[in-house]
């Protein structure tokens, strides 16, 4: 070979070297320039096992379709554990982007500093996400709106349609009729009431929730004020706190193993409705599968008799929401993952694949939802005027154990009505006035 032919051989290896060598370089540079581009958001949450994976992995995928340089990522903890599990990623600085959150943890969250103000962005929102959002599902807390709600539900009277049909009894449409109804169902010989209440200790947030609060709206009143007090202690809270104690008083109530003990829970509830030992039940609509569960029999035998009205045909409106951080790097992207969350595409699956009333008004005039007899009637509770979001309180297990042991010593006959919302708003208020 000559020295020519040698040389150009040489200067073509050194060229083809420096090129895959530059192609090399050019290749890392590219994934390092995507990898850095790739921006992600965490969002905390506890559904994967109430939902399952396919479901999340949804919710999380047509997301990033739509936003092709995010990577969402979970942090999942059963609802038992979560609560715990996030205060201790929040004390240390590790902040989920997204969270899953209750109306019973926000003011412990807010200590932390954690919750951003979604309300300018709910306020600059477009048109689209306004015209399916109902402000009742927005949690305001100190003045700023920290969660909004994913699902939404209202407390109702549900019933086991065939004992009432042997009885011919009709569904109840208010709160005397629902009397009348107990007297013609009450069997003691045959054990067998027309109700259940939550009147023990362990169920406080039960009968909080369940039986005062919505009788209290229907009757005209609210449990706290513009200014964030108790106020209860109203004649409308007096006209709740008495009518369940006549249904107490007259024995139209399961009187549980020890009459006046009153030890009935909401676990309790939930048996003697699968065992068909009572009719009727104050809960939301997952009472459905907690039953069937117990009873298969039960399938097609439960449903929610048509919205009461008294002074008003309100009911509470509550459900489990989420939360934008106050640490995100990514507000924006945050606060578009939410709107994601409460999208049609993801709002129509979750009613028709898991039966969830998200919030979306677009959902709740669904037409099958009408020819369900557990669900027919909730969107027009929910979208009531008169009904009222549930409000975000500090310590509510504590609020709600002092109302019940007040309500206690009404039913039991040591205190008047008055005297007992008197001592229980008092303790409310000085929770509320030391939260601030």
């Amino acid at each position: 070979m000559s020295l020519t032919k040698k040389l150009k051989k040489k200067v073509l290896l050194k060229g083809i070297g420096l090129a895959i060598t530059l192609g090399l370089v050019l290749t890392l540079l590219s994934s390092s320039v995507f990898s850095q581009d790739k921006i992600n958001l965490t969002w905390s949450e506890w559904w994967d096992q109430e939902w399952g994976e396919e479901t999340i992995n949804f919710i999380i995928s047509s997301f990033e379709k739509k936003h092709p340089n995010v990577k969402v990522e979970t942090m999942f903890a059963p609802h038992a554990m979560y609560q715990d599990k996030l205060l201790t990623l929040c004390h240390a600085g590790e902040v989920p982007d997204v969270m899953a959150m209750e109306v019973t943890w926000a003011a412990d969250f807010d200590r932390l500093g954690v919750f951003e103000n979604l309300e300018p962005y709910i306020s600059k929102a477009d048109a689209d996400f306004t015209a399916r959002h109902n402000p009742a599902w927005d949690s305001w807390w100190k003045g700023r709106l920290i969660m909004t709600y994913l699902y939404t539900m209202s407390y109702g009277v549900y019933y086991n349609v065939r004992m009432l049909e042997e009885k011919g009894i009709d569904a109840p449409t208010d709160w005397e009729s629902l009397r009348a109804a107990l007297r013609k169902l009450q069997e003691p010989e045959k054990k067998r009431w027309g109700i259940a209440l939550p009147v023990a200790m362990k169920s406080a947030a039960h009968f909080t929730l369940y039986n005062f609060w919505t009788r209290l709206i229907q009757a005209g009143g609210r449990m706290t004020d513009e200014e964030g007090l108790a106020v209860f202690n109203s004649p409308a809270g007096v006209k709740s706190l008495r009518y369940w104690g006549s249904i107490l008083a007259e024995g139209l109530a399961y009187p549980g193993t020890v009459r006046g003990a009153l030890a009935i829970g909401e676990k309790e509830m939930i048996e003697l409705l699968a065992a068909e030992q009572v009719p009727f039940q104050i809960t939301g609509p997952f009472v459905k599968t907690q039953v069937v569960e117990r009873n298969p029999a039960m399938e097609n035998n439960i449903a929610l008799t048509p919205p009461f009205k008294d002074a008003t045909s309100g009911y509470l409106i509550t459900g489990s929401g989420v939360s934008l951080s106050s640490k995100t790097e990514h507000p924006e992207l945050g606060w578009e993952f939410i709107k994601h969350l409460l999208a049609d595409e993801v709002a129509s699956k979750m009613l028709k694949e898991r039966s969830l009333f998200w919030a979306n008004t677009r959902v709740l005039e669904d037409p099958d939802i009408k020819t369900d007899p557990v669900l027919r009637y909730l969107p027009q509770m929910i979208n009531d005027p008169a009904s009222q979001p549930w409000s975000v309180l500090p310590q509510l297990g504590d609020l709600c154990n002092s109302l019940m042991v007040n309500a206690q010593e009404y039913f039991l006959g040591r205190k008047e009505a008055q005297t007992a919302l008197n001592d229980a708003v008092n303790y409310w208020n000085r929770i509320i006035e030391e939260a601030r």
